[in-house]
C-alpha cells in the first residue's frame, strides 16, 4: 500500500491528524509526508491546517479492503455471534464484501447445505476452505485498494439469484436508513436485498448517527438490525416503528 494511501486510511477513521501523529504511525520523514500531504490536498481529499491535516468534510472516501479487517474486530465478531443464528442447513445466502460480513464465515462452516453468493474475493477464499459450502462470486469490475467486485456485471448477476437471506453492511447509519459511501457498493447492496426474502444488516457502533451520500434503503426495507451497543432512543424508535428488529 503506497503512503498516501495509508494517510488517507488513516485520515478515514480520525477526521484530523498533526504531522506528529502520522509521522509516528507511517515511520517517514517530515519532508516525504509533507510532500504527500500537498499531493493529496490538490486531489482535494484532505485540508492541510497548521501542525497537520484533515479529511474534507463529506469526504465519501472508503477506506483499503487491509485497513477494515483491522478496525472493531471484537464488535464485529460479537456482531457476528448474534446473526449466526438466521442461518440453518439447506439455506441459500448472499454476503456483501464488508469486513463485518465476512465474520460469518467461520459459523456457516459449522452447518451442511449452504449456498452462498458473493462480491467478496476474500470472503470467497474463506468459504473455498469448506467442503459444505456451495460458494458462487460475481464477475465484475475489481475496486481499486478493495478485495470487492462491483459494477453492472456484479448487480445483474445477483438479479439472476434468489437468495433465503442476504448479510450486508454499510458505511453510515441514521433515522432516515442506511448508506454507503460508493454509490457501486450502495447498487449492489440494494441487488441483493431486492433478490433476497430477508435482508439483515450487520453494522458495528461507529457507523451509526453517521451518514453517507448514496443512501442504501430505509429499515422497512430489512428484516434486522445488528449491532454491538445500544444506539440512542431516537435511532431505536425510529427502527422499531418501521417493522425492523433490533439486536445487540
Amino acid at each position: 500500500m503506497q503512503r498516501s494511501e495509508k494517510i488517507l486510511d488513516l485520515l478515514a477513521i480520525h477526521r484530523t491528524m498533526s504531522i506528529h501523529q502520522l509521522k509516528e504511525e507511517l515511520f517517514c520523514s517530515t519532508s516525504s509526508l509533507r510532500r504527500d500531504l500537498i499531493d493529496l490536498e490538490a486531489t482535494g481529499s484532505i485540508r492541510r491546517i497548521r501542525g497537520g491535516a484533515t479529511l474534507v468534510s463529506g469526504t465519501n472516501f472508503d477506506y483499503s479492503s487491509q485497513f477494515r479487517n483491522n478496525l472493531q474486530v471484537k464488535e464485529k465478531e460479537h456482531i457476528a455471534d448474534i446473526a449466526r443464528d438466521f442461518v440453518t442447513n439447506g439455506m441459500s445466502l448472499f454476503l456483501d464484501s464488508s469486513s463485518t460480513v465476512i465474520k460469518l464465515c467461520p459459523y456457516l462452516d459449522e452447518l451442511r447445505n449452504i449456498t452462498v453468493a458473493t462480491n467478496g474475493l476474500h470472503t470467497s477464499l474463506l468459504l473455498g476452505n469448506s467442503t459444505h459450502i456451495n460458494t458462487f462470486i460475481t464477475g465484475g469490475q475489481l475496486l481499486n485498494r478493495s478485495a470487492t467486485l462491483l459494477g453492472e456485471e456484479a448487480t445483474d448477476w445477483i438479479t439472476h439469484m434468489k437468495a433465503d437471506l442476504a448479510f450486508i453492511s454499510c458505511r453510515g447509519v441514521d433515522a432516515d436508513g442506511i448508506y454507503d459511501a460508493d454509490i457501486r457498493q450502495a447498487k449492489i447492496k440494494q441487488a441483493m436485498l431486492m433478490n433476497a426474502k430477508k435482508t439483515i444488516l450487520l453494522v458495528d457502533h461507529t457507523k451509526i448517527g453517521t451518514h453517507f451520500f448514496h443512501r442504501i434503503c430505509t429499515f422497512s426495507q430489512l428484516h434486522a438490525i445488528v449491532t454491538d451497543q445500544e444506539p440512542s432512543e431516537t435511532l431505536k424508535l425510529a427502527i422499531e416503528n418501521q417493522g425492523c428488529l433490533l439486536l445487540y
